[in-house]
């Protein structure tokens, strides 16, 4: 880019300068009293200027394909730095935000209006990881990952925060509601065909524990509330939802 730059620098001063030459020689000529010599002195400059002229447009060019290709590449840049950003607050295999990430927006989003926390924990993964390998055990939380993505909303957001657990924020504060998005990741989680490497079907469920209405509070307050709900449902035979709202939960 610097050479192609230097180089019409270059052609432009040369330019100049020639036309300079050119203009004089010319102005010399006309006064000449030799006729062969005033012609020479008038044809010589002329046939200078136009590879003069060429090398200046072609350098031109350059510059402009230069310019041009700068452009784009400042462009690829720019969206390959945009794509390195959101990807630094994703989880990288299933997708959702990472466990910082959801914290730190679920602290903004519940202070612009009302709002809900889910934790959801995947059922006996452990003796999934044991009995099918790692393997399938990424698998299951992939799909979890994906039926958490298709029951929520575009206000929500939702988070793997630790193992085989995830968090989600519900942009509402409306125990009926909470408690329906929770029965629908339920269901399409169960419902979901998981198989192994060697296609043995895998049963898959999760257990879900909920706080309805997280404006007061700390975080972590609500945090720990769910926590409760999430091992009362445990406590019920896994595959099961229990929310409650702040009032409830006092007791």
């Amino acid at each position: 880019m610097s050479k192609v730059i230097f180089k019409c620098i270059l052609v432009t001063i040369v330019m100049t300068a020639s036309c300079v030459v050119i203009t004089n020689a010319i102005r010399e000529a006309v006064h000449m009293s030799d006729g062969p010599t005033r012609v020479i002195a008038i044809l010589c400059p002329l046939l200078i200027t136009p590879p003069v002229i060429y090398l200046c447009l072609r350098q031109s060019e350059k510059l402009r394909q230069a310019l041009t290709d700068l452009n784009r590449i400042m462009q690829e840049l720019e969206t390959t730095n945009v794509r390195l950003f959101e990807a630094s607050l994703r989880d990288n295999m299933t997708g959702l935000l990472n466990r910082e990430t959801f914290f730190e927006r679920m602290e903004a989003l519940r202070r612009q209006g009302p709002g809900s926390l889910l934790i959801v924990d995947a059922d006996h993964f452990k003796k999934i990881n044991d009995n099918h390998g790692h393997h399938t055990g990424d698998a299951a939380l992939i799909a979890i990952a994906q039926c958490i993505s298709r029951c929520i909303g575009e206000d929500d957001c939702a988070g793997r925060i630790g193992g085989e657990e995830f968090a989600i924020f519900l942009a509402t504060a409306d125990e009926t509601e909470v408690r329906g998005v929770a029965e629908c990741i339920r269901a399409e989680v169960c419902s979901h065909a998981l198989k192994s490497a060697e296609g043995a079907e895998v049963p898959l469920s999760v257990s879900i524990g909920g706080v309805a209405g997280v404006a007061a509070g700390t975080v972590k307050e609500h945090f720990r509330t769910a926590d409760r709900r999430l091992y009362d449902a445990k406590r019920r035979g896994r595959n099961c939802v229990s929310v409650r709202s702040p009032v409830k939960n006092i007791a």
